[in-house]
């Protein structure tokens, strides 16, 4: 069996993905990677085939407009024009993207393609295919209607339907008009924005990687849109920790560790400033991941403070009491599997909603948006994260249930079944 993985996005939109690639790799499936050209290490590490979209739309997010955009910093107009801008580089980079999408789909002749839904192009494969294209995606409301909610908020039943028709309806016309140029690749097969809609949003499988104890499964949904729960992969099979971090471990107690990811902001010397004068006024001992610009190393050794720049989750996570982190899907689930209460800064879109589901669920603070961060609203968020008891205790119990929800064998089986 041969499955061909389309991601594109940051590191939470590439995770799940990496899960599935190393569960097929173990059951003997011949698999392929087509991720932006910055996770090729990663994937090759993992001893996969890796095919790689161009680096420009991620090195975009690193430049210095990306960081004010989303640090909610620049006036109305200059982030317009940064949207404005996205959307040029979006245009052109799709047509590159959806030309390698198509190609090797046609090439390798896979079983299998499991497609993240900024590669939804892979939905019209899957009509000519009936049964072997999957949707993955590590948020809900990426397709199927959310009546008590958008990703966005929730601005009641009839708004929140509208949005995703819209949305839905926008995707299909798009896909239409761009099948028009492989349609020759597909001679048997009609395609309409019907179609296209009934597919999608009714015959298509989708599983969405993230826990049911966090997002619930509407009742509507049919029956191909299932919630599959959090699925990770081992990162520490090629890391090992340093002497001093092991040493920081055994010295202190009640460690929280901080990371904002793969997001960036247009002052991370401040922002770090702003944790490391509240961290040092409460003497809170933490570990601060750098990672991709979001924080910033100072050179001045700390005591109750130790900076890394990349270390797996999976390995630091169940060694620390609790998180505050930019609420990112997998970063949010993550910190939960091993029962860390979160405090969430979302930067930007579904992070907003993850800081509403973990204060909802009493499983931290309600978190602060990053562009309102200030000594004053973080220390106090800190010490009702680190004090209040019944977070750690509700995040255990959340972590018991995601244990049960995550079955590799279930999803497996949900992937190798064309029913």
């Amino acid at each position: 069996m041969k499955a061909i993985l389309f991601s594109i996005g940051t590191r939470g939109d590439i995770e799940p993905f990496l899960a599935i690639s190393q569960l097929l790799k173990e059951k003997g499936w011949d698999v392929i990677c087509v991720f932006p050209e910055q996770f090729r290490e990663i994937v090759e590490d993992m001893g996969i085939p890796f095919r790689g979209f161009s680096r420009e739309f991620l090195d975009m997010l690193d430049s210095k407009d990306a960081k004010m955009f989303m640090g909610g910093h620049g006036s109305i107009l200059t982030r317009i024009k940064f949207l404005l801008k996205m959307a040029r580089v979006g245009i052109k980079l799709s047509k590159s993207f959806l030309s390698l999408q198509h190609n090797i789909q046609q090439e390798e002749k896979p079983d299998r393609v499991i497609y993240h839904p900024k590669c939804n192009y892979s939905l019209i494969w899957g009509m000519a295919n009936p049964g072997k294209s999957i949707m993955v995606s590590p948020i809900p409301g990426t397709a199927h209607t959310i009546r008590h909610l958008t990703i966005l908020g929730n601005y009641g039943k009839t708004l929140n339907t509208l949005s995703f028709w819209l949305s839905n309806s926008m995707k299909a016309i798009i896909l239409k008009k761009v099948s028009k140029k492989y349609s020759k690749d597909y001679p048997k097969l009609k395609i309409s924005f019907s179609s296209i809609k009934r597919i999608m949003l009714q015959k298509e499988k989708t599983l969405y990687t993230i826990s049911s104890s966090l997002f619930s499964r509407p009742e509507y949904w049919p029956l191909p849109a299932q919630i599959v729960g959090y699925y990770e992969r081992d990162k520490t099979t090629s890391w090992c920790p340093d002497d001093l971090l092991l040493k920081f471990l055994k010295n202190h107690e009640k460690i929280v560790f901080i990371s904002f990811g793969s997001m960036t902001n247009s002052d991370p010397k401040e922002k770090t400033r702003i944790i490391i004068d509240v961290l040092k006024k409460n003497n809170i001992p933490a570990i601060i991941n750098t990672s991709w610009g979001g924080l910033e190393k100072i050179d001045k050794p700390l005591e109750n403070i130790h900076f890394v720049s990349n270390i797996p989750y999976d390995w630091i996570f169940p060694k620390i009491y609790a998180a505050v982190h930019h609420g990112g899907s997998g970063t949010t689930h993550t910190a939960l599997r091993y029962a860390c209460p979160s405090l969430i800064v979302p930067h930007i879109l579904d992070q907003f909603f993850w800081k509403k589901t973990i204060s909802t669920l009493n499983l931290g603070p309600s978190g602060i948006p990053i562009k309102k961060l200030n000594e004053q609203n973080f220390e106090n968020k800190l010490l009702d994260l680190i004090s209040n008891k019944s977070y750690k205790k509700n995040s255990e119990l959340i972590s018991e249930k995601m244990k049960i929800e995550s079955n590799k064998n279930k999803l497996y089986k949900m992937i190798k079944d064309l029913e």
